[in-house]
């Protein structure tokens, strides 16, 4: 198969770092390139996934009706195309009617994959990918045209390391980057209300990732989280700011746990990684944790947004952190590979094609 696939994105979130890893998966058998700009085309390129550039964005929906463009360079390169794979929303009204079946990545709520929007998207693509249970709910699609297939990462090899001997000390782990949605805040107040619960226990948490793009809201975010820091820092309470980190599995392995703290996760490729790092995690009870934190042995949900909650889910883990197993973990990641993610993938092309 030829395949294409289309991205408006250019910054790298966790959304793109996935599509990087299923090109290069699905290149191994297959013929793929990658549509792209930004960030999104000069790492991928990087990493030798066959590239066209093409800056895709600009808003392309007003409220449910699709700004039909149609750029004549990228449709005639799309049709020497088997099949043209969409990574974000605003690409399909520069889709309709290609003459190519098409297929559409869903990623969340905010897409508005539901009322008046999906019945328009219902026009243009043969199946919509949902990448989760939540995202699959969230999608208003008929059941033949919606599938869920869970996102997959390349599996880091970690050697796996049990939690500290010191059962003083609780290090904690949160990679994401500084935006109000991941919940920063949230961990810092709850690990504030720990440190007075308990203060015989010293609290160290790292905050691996910083602002990702140019937003004046996202600067102002981590502007407030670094007063929040200091307001909540106590003697048995220890903040670092590690900013952006290339390989940030370094510092989950050297955890005790990972704590995911975020408002909403439509998937969760931190979590993923985390596992395979043998570390239990902490995370919203919404969207893709549901699916991967499937049992105590491997984690812990909390409410979303709550910070009482995400406090006694942290004491509860501190308090029985030995039970979690670093094998178990592991085991639970590699459910989420990326190797099952681009077999999925294949077998959905597949039928569509022979359809």
């Amino acid at each position: 198969m030829k395949l294409a696939f289309i991205s408006e994105y250019e910054e790298i979130g966790g959304g793109e770092s996935n599509l990087m890893n299923l090109c290069e998966e699905l290149s191994k058998t297959h013929e793929v390139v990658l549509f792209c700009s930004g960030k999104l085309y000069t790492h991928a390129t990087a990493r030798g996934i066959s590239c066209r550039q093409f800056s895709l964005g600009g808003r392309r929906w007003l409220r449910f009706l699709p700004l039909l463009s149609f750029p004549g360079t990228l449709r005639r390169e799309l049709a020497g195309f088997d099949l043209v794979h969409a990574y974000s929303v605003n690409i399909l009204p520069r889709l309709f009617m290609l003459g190519r079946p098409v297929v559409w990545t869903t990623h969340g709520y905010w897409e508005r994959p539901s009322g008046g929007r999906a019945r328009m998207i219902d026009l243009i693509v043969r199946r919509v990918v949902a990448v989760s249970t939540g995202v699959y709910d969230a999608a208003q699609f008929s059941a033949d045209k919606k599938c869920k297939i869970f996102l997959g990462t390349s599996l880091p090899h970690c050697e796996l390391a049990g939690q500290s001997s010191n059962r003083h000390d609780l290090r904690l782990v949160c990679v994401g980057r500084f935006q109000d949605i991941k919940g920063q805040d949230v961990l810092l107040e709850a690990l504030g209300a720990c440190a007075r619960a308990q203060p015989g226990r010293h609290f160290i948490l790292e905050l691996v990732g910083d602002v990702n793009g140019n937003s004046p809201a996202d600067f102002q975010y981590k502007a407030r989280l670094e007063a929040l820091a200091d307001t909540v820092r106590a003697p048995n309470l220890s903040i670092d700011f590690k900013g952006f980190q290339p390989n940030p599995t370094q510092f989950m392995r050297n955890a005790d746990l990972v704590v995911i703290p975020s408002r909403y996760e439509s998937f969760s490729m931190v979590a993923i990684e985390a596992l395979a790092c043998g570390k239990p995690v902490i995370a919203p009870d919404i969207g893709g944790p549901k699916d991967i934190i499937d049992s105590a042995d491997v984690g812990l949900r909390f409410e979303p947004g709550n910070v009482s909650s995400l406090a006694q889910a942290i004491l509860d883990m501190a308090a029985g952190l030995s039970r979690y197993c670093p094998e178990t973990c592991a085991r639970r990641a590699q459910d989420f590979s990326v190797a099952r993610q681009a077999q999925e993938h294949v077998l959905m092309y597949e039928e569509i094609l022979s359809a």
